[in-house]
């Protein structure tokens, strides 16, 4: 699918008819899924090749990041599905000339959603493919911190919840909330890790924008490059606090699972020496010899059974004197 926005604004949609050839103002070329025949047609308009999507997969910084007949071609990696239970990054690629951006994708993040709408209110007319591309990344950086802000809330939210838990009152919900909060600690560790990825690739593709569009970027908006530059850079110093705060939430949720099994574990200890006197004396009067004095003894029975209850007892005393129990 293509869709296509002019200078002046005009947006030609992916379902509406598209003008062949395209249009000579176009300031935006947006390529969603494209066929081989609509990858051509937009090779013919611009007069230079798009990489493959098996381009677009390469993680040398020589093969994401280049200058090929007078046009940038960056390739970073953008968060998508941030709103789903499966976020991932995705390639996209942008092709930056001094008259047009184009954007080849196979993924539909939030930030192409709302590019054209924000690029019409904040770009001035006639629209530029620098400017196009600024409001493009604003957008990205502001959608990877709305995702963060989501990470933050929920580690407070875990942080309460662990420290209210009382691991030493073993129980099957102590134990299931114990497991889900490390599952949902690794789920947002892995989200962190791809919007770090997402921001590394970001200040990298800004970086090589800054180096190589110097001689034809219009000067008022190098300041604002900059700006999400500093974003970027606050950001993923976000990433790194964050990961820390991670780190320290599951190590401490590991610890009070370990204290839950030890207290599992010290529950049948206590048990097995409470009943051990018993068992010991119960398990002489079960041996068959012949001679046992006490077999003929006529209150034998109860004694027997008086000498089982005071053994089980007197441990029981000893342990709560110890504070044990």
């Amino acid at each position: 699918m293509v869709r296509l926005l002019t200078q002046q604004g005009q947006l030609i949609g992916w379902n509406d008819e598209k003008v062949r050839p395209f249009p000579d103002n176009l300031v935006f070329l947006d390529l969603l899924n494209p066929s081989r025949n609509e990858e051509l047609e937009a090779e013919s308009w611009l007069e230079y090749n798009l990489p493959t999507r098996e381009e677009m997969q390469e993680i040398e910084e020589s093969s994401r990041l280049y200058t090929e007949k007078g046009a940038l071609y960056m390739t970073a990696w953008i968060p998508v599905g941030l709103d789903t239970p499966d976020p991932d990054n995705t390639a996209i690629s942008f092709v930056l000339a001094p008259d047009c951006l184009t954007t080849l994708r196979y993924a539909d993040p939030m930030a192409f959603r709302l590019l054209v709408d924000q690029a019409r209110r904040q770009c001035p007319l006639p629209m530029t493919s620098d400017a196009m591309f600024l409001v493009l990344c604003e957008l990205v950086v502001a959608r990877i911190a709305d995702a963060l802000q989501m990470v933050e809330a929920d580690l407070k939210k875990m942080a309460r919840e662990i420290f209210r838990l009382d691991p030493h009152r073993a129980s099957a919900s102590v134990e299931k909330d114990l497991a889900d909060v490390v599952k949902t600690l690794g789920r947002r560790s892995a989200l962190v890790a791809n919007l770090r990825e997402s921001l590394l690739s970001v200040s990298r593709m800004l970086q090589f924008f800054l180096n190589n569009a110097a001689t034809w970027m219009r000067g008022d908006l190098a300041a604002q490059f900059r700006s999400v530059m500093r974003d970027v850079k606050s950001l993923d110093d976000y990433t790194n606090q964050q990961t820390q705060e991670m780190t320290f939430l599951l190590e401490s949720t590991l610890g009070l699972i370990n204290i839950q099994q030890n207290q599992i574990i010290k529950i049948f200890t206590i048990a097995s020496v409470l009943f051990m006197p018993p068992t010991l004396i119960a398990s002489i009067y079960g041996m068959n010899f012949q001679h046992m004095p006490e077999l003929s003894a006529r209150f034998g029975y109860p004694a027997v059974l008086a000498v089982l209850v005071v053994s089980g007892l007197i441990p029981i005393w000893w342990f709560k004197r110890k504070k044990l129990l």
